[in-house]
């Protein structure tokens, strides 16, 4: 004799997420993600900056400038770029 037992609805059964909470199942892994996704960013970000540098250094020596001054402007490109990077960065919530 075969009885049919009536299965429980899971969906029924679970409380409903906050407004504002993201999806259960989108959350971060567990682990050292989070600190890899910084450690990420900045070397992104000092990257970038020094192949910007680079190109400043290239392009005023292409124009006639002293090499002094081609450095200075180096330096001046990496701090800016660099930390306008690292800004962005930290306003899209990367670190």
């Amino acid at each position: 004799m075969s009885t049919n037992t009536p299965t429980p609805d899971t969906a029924a059964d679970t409380p409903a997420a906050p407004a504002g909470a993201p999806p259960a199942n989108t959350a971060r892994p567990a682990g050292r993600s989070a600190k890899t996704v910084k450690i990420m960013a900045v070397l992104i970000a000092v990257l970038f900056a020094a192949a910007c540098a680079l190109g400043a250094f290239i392009l005023t020596r292409q124009l006639g400038a002293s090499p002094l001054a081609a450095v200075g402007a180096t330096g001046a490109t990496f701090l800016g770029v660099s930390g306008t990077a690292l800004y962005i960065q930290e306003k899209l919530g990367l670190l």
